[in-house]
């Protein structure tokens, strides 16, 4: 059992059966196939040559099906770990070029070697500091930036263009350039997935999509009539060998092995959480997946593989396919690893058109432009609707790096207004029962000229205790032409702990309203504030005879002088009780 713990895989080993090995046999030779041209396609995108796409997506899988806890993704080459790395590794040297190979596998140690640390030193939690709203643009602009540069294959032209929208006006102006058959390759391409996907949804376009395009180019000569063709692919496994690189070109690794790094963890775990059930015997582990996903980079780095993550495509199918545990991606490896002993030879008699792989990759993620969650967010949340809209618009204006980490910023600064900003609203009694909600929101409510009653919706700390006095003060003063007011609830049902900051203001106010002859009570604490209320300093402030269990009973103490329910009220944790106090 001990054992386990480090290696997950031998959980579901010990209760495999004959139905989990069909069900892992069909879903890893269609993950194979799948992976074939999606690897290449994927390492094209990352300025690699293709065969590193299938280096990719053969060692890193089987080193994950030991270590990784969820038996819902497939793991390998992803198209935002792909734009993420050429943007990175562009300005160090040219795509393609040995040093430019020499980063890449370099990178794909990195990202390893910080995956694992950050794993074994339980930082899973990081996940939870990049919002939806981030996420969403960040893939929705990294996604039109992956389609920007795959429309220069489509069309069989190349263009200059330091930045993508550049890329796109220049594309644009030259048209006429545009190589007519290899945008008919392109076009029949889309169409054959399209068509594919929705007649015969089952079926592994992807495969027979490279199947038939490799045999109409090798019959049709496609390479002599200018078409741009993907004619070899070296035979064999690479050999194991570790990145040759100073210490200055590591260092200048660091920005863009973070951001691959993390946002492929978070790729991951978020596929593997979204799709678990509370059925599953198997659940993922946020610091397994980041050990699993260490482990996977680092096997997969001594095997010249980039850096590799899950994928929300390939995990549906994964599941689909009838997927039971991770002995799946065994099988695709395999499948993988003969495609290269014996197959690669093919390639030179039946050249594959990099069109097709364009066209794949376009669909592929297009899916990722989330427009619809920008509409859903603009009805429910404008500040998370700017949130990602800033996102979007910095990705795609300043890279991939910059505008995920202004993302960043931009959501936890809305955290911060939110929460020095809370809601925090005035209460009136809506029946004779005693119910009391947000005079703002219904009709009917009765508000007591001597009673101002008002709920706070937030942690009472630092950041948000002078706006909770100024706000208090206002509803005073609007009061104060009546010179009714003698008695002010603080419903703090909402209220999980207060600062020291929030308890020296709330001290200022007790006294404060107290020369006004205004007492202040307050109901429906939990047990945490409670613990607060019954020491000092506040307890000298607020008494036991001002804290009650809800609001009902503070009125009734204002207009009867009978304390209800006190022992609710001021019930504490008794081992930190004050001296001389009993329930």
């Amino acid at each position: 059992m001990e054992l386990a713990r480090y290696l997950p895989c031998l959980r579901w080993l010990r209760r495999y059966s004959g139905s989990d090995f069909r069900g892992d046999l069909a879903s890893g030779l269609t993950i194979g196939f799948m992976l074939v041209p999606q690897g290449m396609a994927y390492a094209m995108v990352a300025g690699l040559p293709p065969v590193y796409g299938l280096y990719a997506s053969l060692f890193p899988p089987l080193v994950y099906a030991l270590f990784g806890t969820s038996n819902k993704v497939s793991t390998g080459p992803v198209a935002l770990d792909a734009i993420l790395i050429i943007t990175g590794l562009s300005a160090l040297a040219a795509p393609g070029s040995d040093q430019y190979l020499e980063l890449a596998f370099a990178l794909a140690l990195m990202v390893g070697l910080m995956q694992l640390l950050l794993g074994l030193m339980r930082f899973g939690f990081l996940v939870n500091f990049l919002s939806n709203p981030v996420i969403s643009g960040y893939t929705s602009a990294a996604a039109l930036i992956i389609i920007i540069g795959q429309l220069e294959g489509l069309v069989g032209t190349g263009v200059e263009g330091s930045h993508p929208l550049a890329s796109l006006a220049a594309l644009l102006r030259s048209v006429a350039d545009w190589h007519l058959l290899t945008c008919l390759t392109g076009l029949a391409s889309m169409g054959f997935i399209l068509a594919t996907r929705k007649y015969a949804p089952r079926a592994p376009y992807a495969i027979l999509l490279v199947i038939t395009g490799m045999a109409l180019s090798g019959l049709l000569d496609l390479r002599n009539m200018g078409v741009s063709v993907v004619e070899s692919i070296p035979q064999g496994l690479p050999d194991i060998a570790l990145p040759s690189l100073d210490a200055s070109q590591w260092q200048a690794l660091l920005p863009t092995a973070l951001t691959v790094s993390l946002m492929g963890y978070i790729g991951t775990i978020s596929i593997a959480k979204s799709a678990e059930t509370a059925q599953d015997r198997q659940v993922s582990s946020a610091n397994g997946e980041l050990v699993a996903l260490g482990a996977a980079n680092i096997v997969g780095s001594l095997f010249r593989a980039f850096p590799v993550s899950a994928s929300f495509s390939r995990s549906a199918v994964f599941r689909e396919a009838g997927a039971r545990t991770q002995l799946s991606a065994v099988f695709s490896s395999l499948l993988l690893a003969l495609v290269l002993l014996y197959l690669a030879p093919l390639f030179e008699r039946w050249p594959l058109p990099k069109a097709l792989l364009s066209a794949m990759i376009i669909l592929s993620v297009v899916k990722l432009i989330q427009y619809r969650q920008f509409r859903q967010l603009l009805a429910q949340s404008r500040y998370e609707a700017l949130v990602m809209l800033i996102t979007f618009l910095l990705t795609l204006a300043l890279g991939v790096q910059q505008g995920l980490i202004i993302g960043v910023i931009s959501a936890v600064l809305m955290v911060i207004y939110n929460s020095a900003q809370p809601h925090m609203t005035e209460l009136g009694l809506l029946n004779d029962e005693g119910l009391y909600r947000n005079v703002d929101r219904f009709e009917g409510v009765v508000v007591r000229p001597d009673v101002l009653i008002f709920r706070f919706d937030a942690q009472l700390y630092f950041a948000n205790a002078q706006f909770f006095k100024q706000q208090l003060f206002q509803w005073v003063k609007a009061r104060s032409s009546n010179d009714q007011l003698k008695a002010i609830v603080f419903n703090a049902e909402s209220v999980n702990s207060i600062d020291s900051t929030a308890t020296l203001m709330l001290i200022q106010v007790i006294e404060n309203l107290k020369r006004q002859g205004i007492t202040f009570y307050i109901s429906n604490a939990i047990g945490p504030v409670r613990d607060q209320l019954l020491h000092p300093p506040l307890a000298s402030y607020l008494p036991q005879e001002q804290q009650f269990a809800t609001i009902q009973d503070v009125v009734h103490y204002i207009d009867e002088g009978i304390h209800q329910r006190s022992d609710i009220a001021r019930q504490s944790n008794l081992r930190n009780e004050p001296p001389g106090w009993s329930p």
